[in-house]
């Protein structure tokens, strides 16, 4: 694992922890983890952390998006 790796790993762990315990900063945590993306396709767009972050990314809307069906 090098530091992209735990970087991208460590935001996921934290927005999970920011999600649980305060889920209204659900937009806020996503437009962080958003910026991460776009940074990390501009710097490492090879880097297998970044179909991480986007697959996190996809699921995060797609959990929100089931949430406002209900």
């Amino acid at each position: 694992m090098d530091k992209i790796d735990h970087i991208v790993e460590r935001a996921i762990e934290y927005t999970l922890h920011v999600l649980e315990a305060a889920p209204q900063h659900r937009e806020a945590a996503r437009t962080g983890l958003e910026r991460m993306r776009c940074n990390l396709t501009i710097g490492a767009p090879d880097h297998p952390a970044l179909e991480r972050l986007r697959a996190f990314l996809s699921e995060l809307d797609t959990a929100a998006g089931s949430r406002s069906l209900h």
